[in-house]
């Protein structure tokens, strides 16, 4: 009877075994999915205010891009008559006020990820540069007889790339970031 006995012993003790696995199984499954049920709607409810914030940065950034560029035609014509160029002023002086991309800029910052708020940083700083040569091309409007620096409307569109650029690079990350989990 010894050995029946340990056979026995043996299949009870791997029975309790089993079962404590199974059951360590089960409640830890029970747990994420009670988990997964508390911060699933957290998570898209962050998503989306992630998605909000790009969608608005992106807007801004976009709008910013076409005034500049339309700006940036306008400084061709810094040399034209005097009545043409008080035309031309308006623009160039509205262009070069980036503040929503900048707002739009600290939203994204505090939704993150990390990434996307370096590529929104991105875009801040190509659209602050472009501001910065815009407000010299309208210190030249204002000051025709100073003259303008000859280079400034090249650098001027070299950054207007540059911030096309930085936007599109945002977008690319932005995306991607929505679209995995």
């Amino acid at each position: 009877m010894g050995k029946e006995m340990m056979i026995a012993l043996i299949g009870a003790g791997s029975a309790l075994t089993g079962a404590l696995v199974g059951g360590a199984a089960a409640v830890m499954g029970a747990a994420r999915a009670a988990r997964s049920a508390y911060f699933g709607p957290l998570d898209v409810a962050r998503r989306e205010g992630q998605r909000e914030a790009y969608v608005t940065l992106l807007k801004a950034a976009d709008t910013y891009e076409a005034e500049t560029g339309t700006a940036l035609g306008y400084a061709r014509l810094l040399h034209s008559d005097p009545g043409e160029r008080a035309r031309y002023r308006s623009a160039t002086s509205s262009a070069a006020m980036p503040q929503p991309v900048a707002a739009s800029v600290r939203q994204v910052e505090l939704e993150g990820p990390t990434r996307v708020a370096e590529a929104a940083k991105a875009v801040r700083a190509a659209a602050q540069q472009l501001a910065v040569t815009l407000t010299g091309i309208e210190d030249g409007f204002e000051n025709p007889d100073e003259g303008l620096d000859p280079a400034m409307p090249d650098q001027a569109h070299e950054q207007h790339e540059a911030l096309r650029s930085a936007i599109n690079a945002f977008a690319d990350v932005a995306g991607k970031r929505l679209n995995t989990w």
